[in-house]
C-alpha cells in the first residue's frame, strides 16, 4: 500500500505519528487553510497585547493558521495559546524555518530593521505593517499602517492627540476590525498546579492576596516606585489585613529580598528566577496586583486580574484595562517623556501618593471578573 501523506494538514508532524496516528489520509485530514505570518518580536509586553489581534485573524478567514515569531521569551509566553498553531523564534533556525514558508498574509509590527527585513524576505502574498525601506530604515506597507507609524514620529500626536490603546491602533495598523475585545495568555495545567501549591500555605481565611510588582523593565526611568516607597505601600496592605507577596524578574531580586527584609517577614516573596509561563501563574495566584506600566500588567489583563497599574512617563491612554482596574496617572507636569535617564526631583513617580494605590487597591479588590484560572 502506497504511503500517502499531506503536508498541508494542520494535524501533520512530521517526526512522529499526529494525535490520530494515521499512516497517510484518513478522515482526520485538515487543510491549514489561510495561512498568516506574525512577526512581532519583542519587548514582551507588546508581544502579550498583540495578541489581542488573533481573534480578528480567525474571524475574518476560516480556516486560518497562524504562525507566530518572537523573541524567545515571547515564545515561551505565548505557548499553550489556542489561537496559535506554530510558534518560532527569532533566531537563526526560526527566521530559516519562516522564509522557507509561503503565507497568504504577513502582518510585522516591530518598528526594528531585524524584523522588518524579515517581513521583507518571507514569501508571502499581502504583507501589511512594517517593512524595510531599501535605505535599511523601516516604513510603512500600507496606508492603514501610516497612522500607527507616525505616532512613533510625533511626540505631540503621541504623547497628547492620540486618544486610540495600542490594540485599537494595531488592528487598524494592519486592516482588522477591532471588536474591544482583551488579549489572553494561557498556561499548562502542570505549571499552574505547581504554582497553585507555592501559593497555598500563604492563603488565609478572609484574606485576599494582593501581588506587588516591583519591577518596571531597564528601558525608561521612573515606571515603578523607589523600594523604600513600595515598603510604605506593602505596609499600609498588611495594615489592612491582606497578604502582600512581592513579585519581580531577576533584576528585582536584590530590591525585593531588601523590601521583605524591610517588612520583617511579612510579605512572601514569590522568587524572581521563574519563566515566563511561571510568571503567568504567580499573576493568576493574586487576587489583585499593583503594578508599574509593564509585563504584569499585561498579564494581568491576559487572566482577568484586578490590578492597579501605575503611569509617568509611557502613555496611559494606550493601555486599555477592559474594566479590570484603575490608573493612576502620575499629574508631574512632564509627563509623559519616554526618557530613559531622569535626574529630576520629585519625579513623576514620587508625586503619586501611598494614600492614592491603597484607595485603590480597595475598590479594585471588589471587581469580580470571570477569571481565566480556577484558584
Amino acid at each position: 500500500m502506497a504511503f500517502e501523506t499531506k503536508l498541508d494538514c494542520r494535524h501533520y508532524l512530521g517526526d512522529r505519528p499526529c494525535r490520530f496516528h494515521c499512516r497517510g489520509a484518513c478522515e482526520h485530514y485538515e487543510p491549514m487553510g489561510f495561512r498568516v505570518l506574525v512577526i512581532k518580536t519583542a519587548a514582551i509586553g507588546d508581544v502579550v497585547r498583540t495578541t489581542g489581534i488573533l481573534p480578528a485573524i480567525h474571524r475574518q478567514w476560516t480556516p486560518a493558521h497562524v504562525t507566530w515569531i518572537s523573541e524567545p521569551g515571547g515564545a515561551r509566553i505565548l505557548q499553550n495559546h489556542p489561537l496559535i498553531d506554530q510558534l518560532l523564534t527569532f533566531e537563526a533556525a526560526g527566521i530559516l524555518t519562516a522564509t522557507q514558508q509561503h503565507f497568504d498574509l504577513v502582518l510585522s509590527l516591530d518598528k526594528e530593521p531585524g524584523p522588518a527585513a524579515l517581513c521583507n524576505r518571507v514569501p508571502g502574498g499581502e504583507k501589511r505593517g512594517i517593512g524595510l525601506s531599501p535605505w535599511g530604515t523601516v516604513t510603512p506597507l500600507n496606508k492603514e499602517c501610516e497612522p500607527y507609524f507616525q505616532l512613533g514620529l510625533d511626540d505631540d500626536l503621541k504623547f497628547h492627540d492620540n486618544t486610540k490603546s495600542y490594540p485599537q491602533l494595531i488592528h487598524e495598523a494592519v486592516g482588522l476590525p477591532y471588536a474591544g475585545q482583551p488579549y489572553r495568555l494561557y498556561c499548562d495545567e502542570r505549571t499552574e498546579a505547581a504554582i497553585h501549591a507555592m501559593f497555598e500555605p500563604w492563603r488565609q481565611p478572609g484574606k485576599v492576596v494582593v501581588g506587588v510588582n516591583t519591577g518596571s523593565g531597564r528601558v525608561f526611568a521612573n515606571k515603578t516606585f523607589s523600594p523604600e516607597k513600595w515598603v510604605t505601600v506593602c505596609e499600609r496592605l498588611l495594615d489592612l489585613g491582606h497578604t502582600v507577596v512581592l513579585l519581580g524578574g531577576s533584576d528585582e531580586i536584590n530590591d525585593n529580598q531588601w523590601i521583605g527584609d524591610r517588612l520583617g517577614g511579612r510579605a512572601h516573596l514569590a522568587g524572581n528566577g521563574h519563566g515566563e509561563q511561571e510568571f503567568v501563574a504567580i499573576v493568576s495566584q493574586c487576587d489583585a496586583i499593583v503594578t508599574g506600566d509593564t509585563l504584569a500588567l499585561h498579564v494581568a489583563v491576559a487572566r482577568d486580574v484586578p490590578l492597579v497599574a501605575l503611569f509617568g512617563p509611557t502613555c496611559e491612554q494606550e493601555i486599555d484595562l477592559y474594566d479590570l482596574g484603575e490608573k493612576i496617572i502620575s499629574t508631574h507636569e512632564c509627563v509623559p517623556c519616554y526618557h530613559r535617564v531622569c535626574e529630576k526631583d520629585p519625579n513623576c513617580m514620587d508625586v503619586i501618593s501611598v494614600d492614592q494605590v491603597v484607595e485603590a487597591v480597595g475598590r479594585v479588590l471588589t471587581i469580580q471578573p470571570k477569571r481565566a484560572v480556577a484558584r
